[in-house]
């Protein structure tokens, strides 16, 4: 009887009904996932781990799912249905980047660190998508590193097809095209200060910049400052001559490069593009021409790179028109809010119109950021450089900017009570004199375009308008 009873311990517990449907419930989710195109070669413990951080999600036509460089927290695959992805180019013209059907994903890109750059996502019939949050998929990627490699391979494609897609030369393409194009493009890094092209050197290809910027300079002279989306090379492959310009990574650069016997092959299936090309090749010549003989334009660009004023996308300027010598209000309505003043009102003075000394928010290739041992300074969702909790007041950013837009200010420590005090002059009356003073805790500061408040403090504060925060473009155009 006792050894019954015992066997009949042993004996596992049937599962229940609701744990069977459960089990049920998941091996049809990951059947699903397992028939997507991007997902074949996953593991099926990696698919299991994906059905449950996801949830599903219904989108009806006409419904958009992501806003163009709008933050997502969520990477979406789709099950049913299809989408379009779209952008708009330098041109501001809205161009179509693709069609997605089932099997293929999108909003992968924050994963791999493009932040602030996407496309809107439209639904054009009826979606079924699993939603899965970003940040719980990133930390299954280690584990996964066919699904890493994966969402990595689409990342770079749609980041060639959107870079391409913001050229408004290659815009004009059909996304079938885009698409061809892109896989013939090579992923090339560049670290800042690096030569790309030599002067007196043959074309070996066409280059896109995917994110960053360079400089072009004939001798000591700049001519050209080149930013994301632009493209340069064309010319010694046009011409088939050598380079007349080093072109030179102002910042970290990711480049597309176009070898040139895929260049010649694109142009004679493209006569469109090819004369396109030519009337650009043509344009450059003339307009970097002017820049040679204009004393003036030579000494505004110098200006504005020296100043950092092309590193971000806007910049504070002040018109000294409307504004009173000697009226500091805005630096005042800064200082009141922060403890200290993050805005000099005195700078650069291009078209007019003087831009104030306070951080450029550079959108690649920060010098704090890069120098900061404890990763406390990062972008905000508006591209704003914000200083962080982490920050312990090491003071490495500080020389680190090269436009002095960033300082260290002491912290107020926290307020004790009068016992407090007096044990700790007790503790010291007790302790070996040592003829030093410890310095307080300090912390970086800078400006942040006055993250987390719903106005501009020295924009808020000026009485005459005077203080304006304009787009790089308005008062400099490359």
């Amino acid at each position: 009887m006792g050894a019954t009873v015992k066997q009949q311990r042993n004996v596992p517990a049937e599962p229940s009904a609701e744990a069977l449907a459960q089990q049920e419930r998941q091996a049809r989710q990951v059947g699903a996932l397992a028939q997507l195109d991007c997902l074949q070669n996953v593991p099926r413990n990696n698919l299991e781990q994906l059905a449950n951080i996801s949830v599903l999600r219904a989108f009806i036509p006409g419904t958009t799912i992501l806003h163009e460089r709008a933050p997502c927290d969520f990477v979406y695959l789709i099950l049913r249905g299809t989408i379009t992805l779209t952008l708009h180019n330098r041109t501001s013209q809205n161009v179509l980047i693709g069609i997605l059907n089932r099997g293929d994903c999108f909003g992968e890109g924050p994963l791999f660190g493009d932040l602030f750059r996407g496309a809107s996502v439209t639904a054009e019939t009826v979606c079924y998508l699993l939603q899965i949050p970003r940040e719980q998929l990133r930390a299954l990627l280690p584990k996964s590193p066919e699904l890493a490699q994966v969402l990595r391979d689409i990342y770079r494609h749609r980041l060639a097809e959107s870079t391409l897609g913001q050229v408004p030369l290659f815009s004009r393409l059909s996304p079938l095209e885009r698409s061809r194009l892109a896989g013939l493009l090579q992923p090339k890094h560049y670290p800042r200060g690096a030569t790309i092209i030599r002067e007196g050197e043959m074309g070996k290809a066409l280059y896109l910049i995917e994110e960053g910027q360079v400089l072009v300079a004939q001798g000591e002279q700049t001519i050209a400052h080149l930013d994301e989306g632009d493209f340069f090379g064309e010319m010694a492959l046009l011409d088939q001559i050598p380079h007349n310009a080093d072109v030179r990574a102002l910042t970290p650069v990711e480049l597309l490069t176009l070898p040139a016997a895929q260049f010649a092959d694109l142009l004679r299936e493209q006569p469109t593009l090819h004369s396109q090309l030519k009337d650009v090749a043509k344009k450059r010549r003339a307009d970097n021409a002017a820049i040679r003989h204009s004393r003036e334009r030579t000494a505004q660009l110098n200006k504005a790179i020296s100043q950092g004023l092309l590193r971000g996308t806007h910049v504070i300027v002040r018109d000294p028109e409307l504004c009173e010598e000697g009226c500091q209000i805005c630096e005042q309505a800064c200082a009141t809010r922060f403890g200290q003043t993050r805005i000099h009102v005195k700078g650069a003075i291009l078209n007019d119109l003087e831009v104030t000394n306070s951080c450029r928010q550079c959108r690649v290739g920060a010098e704090c950021v890069e120098a900061c041992p404890e990763d406390a300074i990062e972008w905000d969702e508006h591209g704003a450089l914000v200083v962080n909790d982490k920050c312990t007041g090491c003071g490495e950013c500080v020389p680190a900017c090269p436009y002095d837009a960033v300082q260290l200010m002491p912290v107020s420590t926290p307020q004790h009570s009068p016992l407090w005090a007096l044990w700790r002059q007790i503790k010291r009356l007790r302790q070996p004199t040592i003829p030093l003073q410890p310095a307080g805790p300090q912390r970086a500061n800078k400006c942040d375009l006055c993250h987390g408040y719903d106005d501009m403090a020295c924009i808020s504060a000026c009485p005459t308008g005077a203080l304006r925060f304009i787009p790089v473009d308005e008062i400099f155009s490359v």
